[in-house]
């Protein structure tokens, strides 16, 4: 049988060999014995409409004609169930313990069994409501007792709804069944029978497998085929045969390293696309007024250092000549107009453009920053003149 695959579909479910009704267990206080479940299933839809509509009625779906994958879609949600419904059990019965004056042992197990103990309360409580027992004991013990009596009764319906589905499998005739171990590298197996694990063993039912051929599960779970449920898998590790079966957690594990991985890819093009160059690379220059060169990660970044540093140089040389005895020599004036020269060509480039163009850009956007900076027209005009004479490419 091919692989019934659906849209959407997780899977999510986490169950314990004693959840899938493979053995029948028996209740939480072992007081119910288990036969047999009564159900009856045939192949025929039609055969018996009452019978049809009593199984939907019960299970939420015909268990006669349910394609595997949507049968177990229900089974692995009954299983969910009545693992639910065993864990507030024993939280319950915990409670009772501990109101009823239980301790611990060394091992963690209670010095008296769940059954002893709802005996016990039950028994106090009756005696209580005769009036030959304390009534503040009583008090203490009636809520977690019809916790406890509560919880058991919905283990119970619950238990009842996987043994029905189970016995449902069994008459059908059974198929292919995938469980993944829900911990680091676990294996997949056929059934959470397998002699390689233990009665606590933690499963994801894979159900989307449900129904496929043993072929198409191995291909799938790859390195995790379990090789005594599956003797045709191969041994092999993660690297060689890498799986499509992944547990919820490392889902969750992939998505996050994804997310991580795309962010640093979308960090890594926005630097690209505001980077100075056309290889998006940061661009190296020399300061004339540091012993170390500079580096300018953005466009906007190599653009401010070009303008200011002219600006910086031009106010200084318009203010000096004004004194007839003061140098105008502006300290690293020619390796600052080298690397004006490599930041102009770079933008070109980066842009497809001429350096001139570029370089005519940058010379109005510092002579629009001089004009808001000097109000003085005389000295906004000598300031003007060397913006021109700075910008002019080196010999």
């Amino acid at each position: 049988m091919s692989i019934q695959h659906r849209e959407g579909l997780t899977m999510t479910g986490i169950v314990r060999k004693r959840d899938t009704g493979e053995k029948g267990n028996g209740g939480e206080f072992g007081a119910t014995k288990r036969g047999e479940a009564d159900v009856r299933v045939t192949t025929d839809a039609g055969a018996d409409d009452a019978t049809g509509a009593a199984l939907i009625g019960r299970f939420g779906f015909d268990v006669r004609t349910a394609v595997p994958v949507e049968f177990d879609e229900h089974a692995k949600s009954a299983a969910a169930q009545l693992a639910k419904a065993r864990s507030r059990q024993r939280s319950s019965v915990d409670a009772l313990h501990r109101a009823i004056g239980g301790r611990k042992q060394a091992g963690g197990s209670w010095t008296k069994s769940d059954e002893e103990v709802v005996e016990a309360a039950h028994e106090w409580v009756t005696l209580a409501d005769g009036g030959a027992a304390s009534e503040t004991t009583a008090r203490r013990l009636r809520g977690p007792l019809r916790e406890a009596q509560a919880g058991q009764e919905k283990v119970e319906r619950c238990r009842e709804q996987v043994d029905g589905l189970d016995e449902a499998f069994r008459i059908r005739g059974g198929w292919n069944r995938a469980f993944l171990v829900a911990n680091a590298n676990g294996h997949v197996h056929s059934s959470t029978a397998c002699s390689t694990c233990r009665p606590t063993t933690q499963y994801a039912w894979m159900t989307d497998y449900s129904g496929a051929d043993d072929e198409a599960i191995v291909a799938d779970a790859g390195y995790r085929a379990c090789t005594t449920c599956y003797p045709t898998a191969p041994v092999v590790d993660q690297h060689s045969l890498p799986t499509k079966m992944l547990t919820d957690e490392e889902k969750q594990d992939e998505a996050r390293r994804e997310k991580e991985r795309a962010a640093r890819s979308e960090k890594k093009a926005k630097a690209a696309a505001n980077a100075p160059t056309s290889t998006g690379e940061p661009l190296t220059i020399a300061d004339g007024m540091s012993q170390r060169p500079e580096t300018l990660k953005t466009e906007r970044a190599a653009r401010s250092w070009a303008i200011d540093g002219v600006l910086e140089e031009a106010s200084f040389v318009a203010y000096r000549e004004q004194f007839d005895d003061a140098s105008t020599d502006f300290p690293g004036s020619t390796v600052n107009r080298s690397s004006r020269d490599v930041i102009v060509e770079s933008l070109a480039d980066k842009h497809g453009t001429d350096a001139d163009a570029i370089r005519d850009e940058l010379r109005q956007k510092a002579h629009a920053k001089a004009k808001r900076e000097y109000s003085d027209e005389a000295l906004r005009a000598r300031v003007a003149g060397q913006i021109d004479d700075l910008f002019r490419p080196s010999a």
